[in-house]
């Protein structure tokens, strides 16, 4: 599995998978966008960085992953209080699927600006960027 995968996995097993909407039956965690329709409160994941290192031999098995974590929900306490479970834990260590997540560090944490549609309610979001330490 990919490193997208399995960290999906990791918060899909995780508590914070029962504060989530849905989609399809399964926790509002994506990457790259949020499909239309997808339920509140949601979690939306980009690359920013594989974190590919190298060594004289070759790659290095230590990966430090640069990720951004978008958390959008009907309220602010909802995304606050999400973003900060997903915090501690990406900065935790876990295995999945035989990938071994070391650690993380919060590298950049913010607001996002409330998002309003006439008609439609707000939504309010936090943002995380991460440095996730990863072997495969």
């Amino acid at each position: 599995m990919t490193f997208e995968e399995d960290l999906l996995q990791r918060v899909a097993q995780s508590p914070i998978a029962a504060r989530l909407g849905r989609w399809n039956g399964v926790p509002t965690i994506h990457w790259g966008d949020r499909p239309e329709g997808a339920g509140l409160t949601a979690i939306v994941f980009t690359m920013i960085d594989p974190g590919l290192d190298y060594t004289h031999g070759g790659r290095d098995a230590l990966r430090i992953a640069q990720v951004q974590a978008d958390t959008l929900a009907p309220t602010y306490s909802d995304a606050r209080a999400v973003a900060d479970a997903l915090g501690l834990l990406l900065e935790g260590a876990a295995e999945v699927n035989g990938r071994t997540f070391t650690h993380g560090f919060i590298d950049l944490e913010r607001d996002i600006p409330v998002v309003g549609v006439a008609g439609a309610r707000s939504v309010y979001g936090r943002t995380q960027r991460f440095s996730i330490y990863h072997k495969e």
